[in-house]
């Protein structure tokens, strides 16, 4: 079986624009797209923004095009204060992506907080979110980040031992955490390896960003030209294009019968004119 190539499609595309971006992404070679939920205003203060959905569900069928979906970073079910307000956003993500036909929904481990009552909490909101999603037939993905080991998040996977929820591997992220916290890439991969239904694949140095932990607002200051060229932390670069062993990880996937979806997760307006060897260099490595 083959296994699909998606392209992310996150952010920076004016609804009416969006059309076009997605006959490009086909034209590319790409067999569907994985959707930033944050891109629209599908969500206002928790609630489903239905106009702008059916809206956005029109220009999805019009186009014919597969999709997963990706929830805002924004979303934080660590949260001590508006714990509620993160747990409507998270159902309605849930709902939109049954109402578009987005399946799965990928959400952010982000960084442990070291409190066990915080991590209880979080523990149970992806357990509880898991069975909410199962209703509505969408899986989620739960996605390694560079600011934490990836241990918490294979554990906390395997501790929920949900159907309906599974890991979801970025490659970059897993290469920028393996050198700071000084684990080996491959051992990695290959203990993931067997709860991954869904993987990110996005390249980088290496080089990890400090400053990423230290003042995150401060980090998203910094130009990304200017990160790309230092090759300085989470730069998203196409598969292929830096230091990322992707071409290891795809052969480990394969090993355990791997069938789920690579998304390219890259800045792909950059690279406009090579998009579609990009697309053809991963699908080589994918069906090889």
């Amino acid at each position: 079986m083959k296994n699909p190539i998606y392209l992310n499609v996150y952010s920076g595309v004016a609804i009416e624009a969006l059309a076009a971006e997605l006959a490009a992404v086909k034209s590319w070679g790409f067999d569907g797209i994985e959707l930033g939920l944050y891109a629209f205003p599908l969500i206002i203060s928790g609630k489903i923004n239905k106009p702008f959905v059916s809206l956005l569900k029109n220009i999805l069928k019009e186009n014919n095009i597969r999709g997963s979906a990706h929830i805002g970073t924004g979303l934080d079910l660590r949260s001590k204060d508006s714990l509620g307000l993160h747990v409507k956003v998270l159902n309605a993500s849930v709902e939109i992506c049954a109402e578009l036909g987005l399946n799965p929904l990928i959400l952010h481990y982000e960084k442990n907080s070291g409190d066990p009552d915080t991590e209880t909490q979080f523990f149970n909101c992806h357990a509880a979110a898991a069975e909410f999603a199962l209703q509505s037939k969408v899986k989620l993905g739960l996605e390694n980040i560079e600011i934490e080991h990836y241990k918490p998040v294979l554990d906390t996977v395997r501790q929920i031992n949900h159907p309906n929820l599974g890991m979801v591997l970025d490659t970059g992220h897993l290469f920028l955490a393996s050198g700071y916290y000084g684990f080996s890439f491959e051992d990695a991969v290959k203990e993931c390896a067997p709860f991954i239904f869904h993987c990110h694949l996005n390249d980088n140095s290496g080089i990890f960003e400090k400053m990423r932990l230290q003042n995150f607002d401060l980090y998203r200051t910094l130009p990304m030209g200017y990160r790309i060229a230092f090759g300085r932390g989470d730069i998203h670069m196409p598969p292929l294009y830096s230091e990322t062993p992707i071409p290891y990880v795809i052969g480990e996937l394969k090993k355990t019968g791997f069938a789920g979806i690579y998304v390219c997760e890259y800045s792909h307006r950059m690279f406009t004119p090579l998009n579609a060897e990009i697309c053809g260099n991963v699908r080589k490595l994918a069906e090889s």
